[in-house]
């Protein structure tokens, strides 16, 4: 069944031309459908798989699937040219909350504790529709960037899931649970998140988990009751965790220990755990989430503008053997889900703060935002690098820019890392299915998505 066109909301509000607009996107989803191959042709490949290879040549798709890579003797349906540009994996943002990009300018300059109550103000406020719409507005900023995979955490997360494919990104979405004295959530977040998973399992896009806010709204019975219904559903756990010296001094009072031991000490921890953030960590807390193999979403730009204070132990992480990988967060605490921005504030933040130009190297960023961003989800089988039989989610970026000239493969890594911008990408790939080529988003019409977020921020911000 198609998903209903994102300017109908839960309350069946159509506006006077919605019937046109629903056969366009009707005539979009079809034509998406239609095209079985895909040809990228003349690249260079930026691999990601074990040995990082980059090679030139074509990358040919057949039924969403990667069939051959470098030399190609195969025709396709459809060609991108891709002289001068590379070709690289779809960017896996490991941690997000899509639909504030309606809040995008709205708690500027202010510490988390005071973004959160902004953001609860207006959270209040929103609507099946307002989540579905900025949520929107968000998947057309990624594909113009490069990114072909989200982690959110989030209510309301079918709005989001119904925006994902709309859009034809990969959503990987997190209905948040936190106590029912600090949500905003209209019902039993428990209940909720649990109905969202029944209902999205088996979806070809979107894959749903539980969320849990964070030790600082979520009681050991949240944590308790999103284990058990995470590990009844047989689907991952996603929670903010260790971001500020306040959440872990607030739990020491609390419990006695930090977030990290007080999670462990209640059986929380596991593999199918993704913890954002982890900034306030010891060496012994990043070896407990290691033992349990929780992975790791580093968030630097959002950590440094909310003064977070502290600098997340990445290469610590990274040495013990923690699966770590790239996330924007929200708009309302980053502003933007450029992930070009994010490898490069990674990779010089820690830089700095160590004293060691050698430290995250160009390759060790781009890992994090591909394939050890899809370990961290474990679906490194099917996403995360341009190999045969892979699904071919991916991104051609052009290297003809003034600010990347010259390139040629030994300086290919480091130019995506430290030169290019999300506005490089020429081409977004997800499934086999072209969401963007020549710069022009195919599955959405952005100038009414645009409109229509403006339209209700107006309206949320009473303007």
């Amino acid at each position: 069944m198609l998903a209903s066109p994102f300017w109908l909301s839960s309350n069946t509000h159509t506006d006077p031309v919605s019937g046109a607009r629903a056969r366009k996107a009707f005539l979009s989803v079809l034509h998406r459908r239609a095209t079985s191959s895909l040809l990228l042709h003349g690249g260079l490949i930026v691999t990601q798989n074990a040995q990082r290879q980059i090679v030139t040549g074509d990358v040919l798709v057949e039924n969403g699937r990667i069939t051959a890579v470098g030399s190609n003797r195969g025709s396709a349906e459809k060609i991108i040219d891709c002289t001068g540009a590379a070709i690289v994996p779809g960017f896996v943002n490991l941690h997000h909350h899509i639909a504030n990009t309606l809040l995008r300018g709205a708690a500027d300059d202010v510490p988390l504790e005071e973004m959160l109550l902004k953001a609860a103000r207006i959270d209040a406020k929103l609507t099946r529709r307002d989540v579905q719409i900025g949520a929107l507005l968000g998947c057309l900023e990624m594909i113009r960037s490069g990114t072909t995979s989200f982690h959110d955490l989030f209510y309301w997360e079918d709005e989001v899931a119904r925006a994902a494919r709309e859009a034809g990104m990969r959503g990987f979405l997190s209905w948040v649970t936190l106590d029912e004295a600090f949500t905003t959530q209209h019902g039993n977040p428990l209940k909720n998140a649990e109905a969202f998973v029944t209902k999205q399992k088996g979806d070809s896009l979107v894959t749903p988990s539980i969320g849990v806010q964070g030790v600082y709204a979520a009681s050991e019975e949240t944590y308790h009751a999103a284990r058990e219904i995470a590990n009844r559903h047989g689907v991952r756990l996603h929670t903010h965790l260790a971001e500020t010296r306040a959440e872990v001094e607030g739990n020491r009072k609390k419990t006695g220990l930090r977030p990290v031991e007080w999670l462990e000490k209640i059986g929380f921890l596991n593999s199918d755990v993704t913890a954002a953030h982890c900034v306030w960590v010891t060496l012994n807390e990043v070896r407990i989430l290691a033992r349990h193999g929780v992975s790791v979403a580093h968030c630097p730009v959002s950590n440094m503008k909310l003064a977070s204070g502290g600098v997340a132990p990445v290469p610590e992480m990274m040495n013990e053997g923690v699966v770590v990988g790239l996330g924007t967060d929200s708009p309302i605490s980053n502003n933007g889900m450029d992930v070009f921005a994010e490898m490069k504030v990674a990779s010089l933040l820690h830089k700095a703060t160590r004293w060691d130009a050698r430290v995250m190297p160009a390759q060790s960023v781009l890992d994090l935002a591909t394939i050890d961003a899809a370990r961290a989800l474990h679906v490194e089988k099917e996403i995360g690098s341009v190999e045969i039989g892979k699904r071919a989610d991916l991104a051609v970026v052009s290297l003809r820019g003034a600010h990347t000239t010259p390139f040629y493969p030994e300086n290919l890594i480091s130019h995506l890392v430290y030169a290019c911008r999300g506005s490089d990408v020429q081409a977004t790939i997800v499934d086999g299915q072209v969401l963007m080529a020549g710069g022009v988003v195919q599955t959405v019409d952005e100038a009414e998505v645009v409109a229509r977020a403006q339209e209700t921020a107006r309206e949320l911000f009473g303007e």
